[in-house]
């Protein structure tokens, strides 16, 4: 696992003429060892005014952190990694969670490093019980699970929801923006192998080691045990909501934006926050989970992992096929049509309330 260090920072607008500062924030990151100072003398090249790092300090896990705060603040954002924030909103508001989630960090990178050395290690095919804390620990894990699958429930609902307000229009203004995009062919995988002959065949082939899956954690539930109303709920939003959008929608005008619309936009931003904290917990809680766990295989109830040493294993590749047999491999690709794809804002950028 590639876990990157790095600043993150809130960087202001000033005007150079009026000194006035602007209403909205930029949170983004430097990696590795990268100033703040260096991505501020980036961003003067194409900027009329100062800009400023209102606060920035260094995280164990920038990416991370950066996507969960763009996430847990998603109603303010309005385009980008920009967002409506004053001075006394980043301080009050963003800049302990910053802290919290650091804090929460500096305790999980370990973990997780730790993991990879554990996925690599032979496990010892020892079972045993679960101690106390490990049970905790375990419960803490099904409840972010739990969580995490509400979360998710709700947000997708929003999702078909706005969805289901395009009709035949060619997206909503300022909230859905409907693009029209190429698809890749379709491979005919085993009209190709047939084509060929067995030495033929042996130059598709790549040889790799093999690698131990991730462990396996005891005793979730789907989302209908969980809450069954809101399963009811999310099951009547996806039959409402298109299942694609016709090419044709886009030969229509945009759906103009209305304030019923821009409330149910704010109410799926608003959804984004409970997803990435709930994935956060679960994520904690299953490092800490595997770490106790450690060698063994199998603690009851909770958590397992076998783990063997590794083998080499042949596999087809297409990338080989491909260099080799160029003129059979085109031979044996469809083309699909356009498709559209739906790309709901992922901030407001409009006026809201």
């Amino acid at each position: 696992m590639t876990i990157v260090s790095g600043y993150i920072y809130f960087i202001r607008e000033r005007d150079f003429l009026t000194n006035q500062v602007g209403g909205y924030v930029k949170i983004g990151l430097t990696r590795e060892e990268r100033p703040v100072s260096a991505r501020l003398s980036d961003h003067k090249t194409a900027n009329p005014r100062e800009e400023y790092s209102e606060w920035d300090i260094q995280v164990p896990m920038v990416d991370k952190l950066e996507t969960y705060m763009h996430h847990y603040f998603a109603e303010h954002r309005i385009t980008g990694e920009w967002f409506e924030m004053n001075h006394s909103e980043v301080m009050s508001l963003a800049i302990p969670i910053v802290q919290q989630v650091l804090a929460e960090q500096a305790v999980t990178k370990p973990l997780l490093l730790n993991k990879d050395i554990l996925k690599a290690t032979v496990s010892n095919g020892n079972v045993r019980a679960p101690t106390p804390a490990e049970s905790a620990m375990h419960q803490a894990y099904i409840a972010a699970d739990e969580g995490l699958k509400i979360s998710k429930a709700l947000y997708e609902i929003k999702d078909k929801e706005l969805r289901a307000m395009i009709g035949t229009s060619d997206g909503i203004e300022r909230i859905i923006n409907l693009q029209q995009k190429s698809q890749g062919p379709t491979f005919d995988k085993n009209g190709f192998l047939a084509a060929l002959t067995e030495p033929q065949l042996a130059m598709c082939n790549v040889t790799s080691q093999t690698s131990n899956g991730g462990p396996k954690i005891t005793g979730g539930r789907t989302l209908a045990k969980v809450d069954p109303v809101l399963n009811d709920a999310k099951k009547v939003a996806t039959d409402a909501a298109p299942a694609s959008i016709p090419l044709a929608n886009k030969s229509n005008p945009v759906l103009p934006i209305t304030q019923p619309l821009k409330d149910l936009h704010m109410e799926f931003l608003q959804t984004m926050r409970a997803v990435k904290i709930a994935e956060w917990e679960k994520e904690q809680a299953g490092a800490q989970l595997t770490n106790m766990l450690g060698v063994d295989e199998e603690i009851t109830g909770v958590i397992s992992w076998k783990r063997v040493p590794s083998t080499t294993e042949t596999k087809f590749s297409t990338a080989e096929a491909k260099k080799h047999f160029e003129n059979i491999y085109n031979a044996h690709l469809t083309p699909r049509p356009d498709h559209i794809a739906v790309d709901i804002a992922k901030g407001h950028p409009y006026a809201y309330p």
